[in-house]
């Protein structure tokens, strides 16, 4: 089975080119400080404070094409999405933008291409 990660790639490389652009958006949340000690297994930070990543609900992918604003949620064959998610990808329709869930490289086309439900 394909993993969400690889039809994320497969998608940013068959489809971002020419007047369409996707980048791919992190989620969830990291850390920064000093280092204080790092190894393999292993990292202390002195001061530290959390940093989040993207709103949650926010796509896998967004970018545009045509001028108008893509949001890609990408998920493997038996991936759900969220309410936020939903929320978002609703928001982005709303809005005008291209929005949709995700399982293939021609899904994503199909959404960028203005041709999904």
């Amino acid at each position: 089975m394909t993993s969400e990660r690889d039809i994320q790639a497969q998608i940013l490389l068959a489809l971002s080119h020419g007047p369409t652009r996707l980048l791919r958006v992190n989620a969830g949340v990291a850390w920064q400080g000093t280092v204080i000690e790092r190894t393999q297994q292993r990292l202390v930070l002195a001061r530290p404070y959390a940093i989040r990543l993207a709103a949650p609900g926010v796509s896998d992918l967004i970018g545009w094409t045509h001028g108008r604003f893509v949001a890609l949620e990408v998920k493997g064959p038996r991936g759900r999405i969220t309410d936020e998610q939903a929320a978002f990808i609703e928001l982005v329709r709303r809005s005008g933008g291209l929005a949709g869930v995700a399982r293939s490289v021609e899904e994503a086309k199909a959404i960028i291409e203005g041709r999904a439900p």
